[in-house]
């Protein structure tokens, strides 16, 4: 818990010594009074008070148990990605978390509650040296980090408004067991690096009073002090703080991540093997996707936007299409579309329903996009080709080889390849079977589809 002074160098930084007698009171919950605080030299940062916060700044807080050995810090300017701190005398590495994985899991979802009303995203994985994030480490004693003291965290003060990104600040579990000192040491060393003045409102965190309360952000404006009878002027202006405002005006309110499927759309009828896009929108970005067909986890990825490709081998009909996603900070999103796989076929294998073309069932004009349904635009084909002829446009596809088309079609000469329109005996109309006629040329779907829009006919068919 910081404290800070005004010297001719300007802003000087320090923590509030904890007394010991603090954990010989855990248990019966009794207000502990904080001994006077030793005061720590640090570096200035020329921030104007008041200033408007940087939008760049990580809206990551990684709290790091310390186990494996990963609370290993250095003197030198405050940086996460570096694990180098102002604050830190020499290099030391600060002993594990002490206490049980539940009593740690029960610690990380207070301080998650504790921050839930703001764009602040509580991770306990390493976000990495790529990734801008804030850091507390909870490790240890104070006097690990410096001999002879008896902290319960410090952090430096780098300004108002999160004025810089990548700083650590440091908590002491070894001071105390009792869960609610431990999250509101995190929630307050954490917005020490914010800008957050301490403040005399014993249900905030912000607070040195009645250390084993419950706390959370105050929507009210609040004397700023160290001790009841003793107010003071805030360091970011002004007598009184209020600091759930203070990191609502900061970070912003908590949006959650939201998971989007691009592509295939619902309902979508596709060739097995398609493939699926997806966009993860979150404020501390993308970290990994997942693809599930049925059920069924098909592929995973990193890369975001996430792309994926749907097993070659499905079977025709209805199928889930289910993408999960998580951000750097862990959290997850997921989202689902229903489409309509074409079954494949052939001479031995016929479709039950549509028209087998280019080996595949493909919806006859009763389904919107089907072979042989009204169109204004290729998307709007399940084959994706949309041809006009005599100012009629239907959907339709590539004639299969030897310029054959499904029962009720007949193969046709278009500029761009031979395709398949119903016959005038039975315009629309569906089955499995070869018929057609000769015409120049041939092309496959994608040949023909390559170009967006409208196809016309070069000429009105010809009948065999």
């Amino acid at each position: 818990m910081m404290r800070s002074r005004m010297t001719n160098r300007g802003v000087v930084v320090g923590m509030l010594v904890v007394s010991t007698s603090l954990v010989a009171v855990d248990s019966s919950r009794a207000a502990a009074e904080p001994l006077p605080g030793v005061v720590w030299q640090n570096r200035v940062l020329a921030h104007p008070q008041n200033a408007s916060p940087l939008t760049s700044v990580s809206h990551i807080l990684y709290l790091n148990d310390c186990k494996n050995n990963s609370c290993r810090v250095s003197p030198g300017a405050d940086n996460s990605l570096t694990n180098r701190s102002s604050i830190a005398q020499s290099t030391v590495t600060l002993p594990a978390y002490p206490y049980s994985d539940a009593h740690w899991s029960s610690l990380v979802a207070c301080v998650r509650e504790t921050f839930a009303p703001f764009d602040i995203a509580i991770t306990t994985t390493d976000p990495g040296t790529m990734t801008s994030h804030f850091e507390v480490m909870i490790g240890g004693s104070s006097g690990n980090l410096s001999p002879g003291s008896q902290w319960g965290g410090v952090a430096p003060y780098i300004g108002c408004g999160a004025t810089e990104n990548n700083v650590i600040s440091f908590v002491f579990p070894q001071t105390s067991s009792d869960l609610d000192y431990l999250c509101a040491v995190v929630a307050q060393e954490a917005s020490h690096v914010w800008g957050l003045d301490h403040e005399l409102n014993a249900k905030d965190p912000m607070t040195y009073l009645d250390l084993l309360a419950s706390k959370r952000f105050q929507d009210e404006a609040s004397s700023c002090g160290e001790s009841l009878g003793a107010p003071r002027y805030c360091n970011c202006g002004g007598s009184t703080q209020n600091s759930k405002r203070y990191l609502l005006d900061t970070f912003g309110p908590s949006t959650p991540p939201s998971l989007a499927i691009t592509s295939p759309l619902e309902g979508q009828w596709l060739k097995p093997g398609f493939t699926v896009t997806a966009e993860l929108t979150s404020s501390v970005g993308g970290k990994a996707g997942e693809l599930a067909v049925d059920g069924v986890s098909v592929e995973s990825t990193t890369t975001s936007p996430f792309m994926f490709t749907a097993p070659s081998d499905l079977i025709g009909g209805s199928h889930a299409v289910t993408v999960s996603a998580t951000d750097l900070a862990n959290r997850a999103a997921m989202a689902t579309v229903n489409v309509n796989v074409m079954a494949h076929c052939n001479a031995v294998e016929p479709c039950t329903s549509g028209s087998c073309l280019g080996g595949y069932c493909v919806p006859d004009a009763s389904v919107s996009g089907g072979l042989g349904a009204t169109c204004t635009a290729a998307d709007q084909c399940i084959t994706g080709l949309c041809v006009t002829n005599g100012g009629e446009s239907l959907c339709t596809g590539a004639c299969d080889a030897g310029d054959t088309c499904p029962a009720g079609f007949e193969c046709i000469a278009t500029a761009f390849g031979a395709a398949c329109w119903p016959d005038d005996d039975d315009h629309g109309g569906s089955g499995g079977g070869g018929g057609g006629c000769n015409a120049s040329g041939g092309a496959s779907w994608m040949s023909l589809a390559f170009a967006a829009g409208v196809f016309v006919l070069a000429r009105r068919r010809r009948r065999s």
